[in-house]
């Protein structure tokens, strides 16, 4: 398997594609990965496995019962391994969310229906970065994207879900003083990592890690959001240093923070 894979999420992969195939034969055809894998950002107990798998025909409803006993025996066995991902055919490789009817995705422990279960990064990441498990090389599936359609992408991302989560945290800026710091912890990580990964999009046109986004903005951003930036990354990595003097200046950054970028979105894609 690809030296670029983790050994622990090799056994898993092993396991998974083993089983798929013993259970429901002569289906799996491809299967690969995407994400902080193949970003070279896999963060052990704490980042997903994405993948994407190509499966010949639509499964039947026993399959699909079959393929999700399959997802939670994994999940039973590799508690804080989940795998985030869904089950294309070979002509959806590349197809905008528009083109595909409705396909099965797994993600947190269940496997259901999606309309949108890729998008623009997904594919950037496959053909620039992906990697190959099972099935043809990456190379044979002919599609692109092309810069203007990710920029878009992360634009509309900003002023939808990130818009959304920041006017949920201002909501709820009073009751998070009384959250478990953990709590705290993971939503800083989340929002400020997650928003700096779309900022480095829109600047440089292609697609980083979380960890790498961060790390790109402390040369890129004024100096007064450095401290809650360096905070996220060192959250994120599982480090336990500090750079914010209190929980509520850490909330109170991070909700700053998150209005500056959209505000930096706004002024350049206004």
């Amino acid at each position: 398997m690809d030296s670029r894979i983790p050994m622990p999420v090799q056994s898993i992969l092993r396991e998974y594609i083993s089983l798929f195939h013993e259970r429901i034969p002569n289906t799996l055809e491809g299967f690969y990965l995407h994400g902080s894998i193949a970003l070279n950002a896999y963060i052990h107990d704490f980042s997903d496995i994405d993948f994407v798998a190509i499966i010949k025909r639509h499964l039947t409803e026993a399959e699909m019962r079959i393929l999700s006993k399959i997802h939670q025996k994994i999940a039973r066995k590799y508690k804080k391994a989940g795998m985030d991902g869904c089950y294309l055919l070979q002509e959806d490789m590349g197809k905008k969310q528009t083109e595909t009817k409705k396909r099965l995705y797994f993600d947190a422990g269940k496997l259901e229906w999606g309309d949108h279960v890729t998008n623009p990064i997904t594919w950037w990441i496959l053909k620039n970065k992906g990697i190959n498990i099972i099935g043809p090389k990456i190379t044979a599936f002919h599609f692109d994207v092309d810069d203007s359609i990710l920029v878009d992408y992360v634009i509309d991302n900003m002023n939808t879900y990130w818009l959304n989560r920041l006017n949920r945290n201002v909501k709820f800026k009073r009751m998070a003083l009384l959250l478990p710091n953990k709590m705290v912890d993971w939503e800083i990580q989340w929002s400020i990592t997650g928003m700096l990964r779309q900022l480095y999009t829109l600047r440089e046109h292609e697609i980083t890690s979380k960890v790498d986004a961060g790390e790109y903005s402390l040369n890129h951003l004024p100096a007064r959001w450095h401290n809650i930036i360096k905070e996220a990354i060192s959250i994120r990595k599982g480090l336990n240093r500090r750079y914010c003097d209190s929980k509520k200046q850490r909330i109170n950054d991070t909700i700053e923070c998150m209005k500056y970028i959209l505000d930096y979105f706004d002024t350049s894609h206004g």
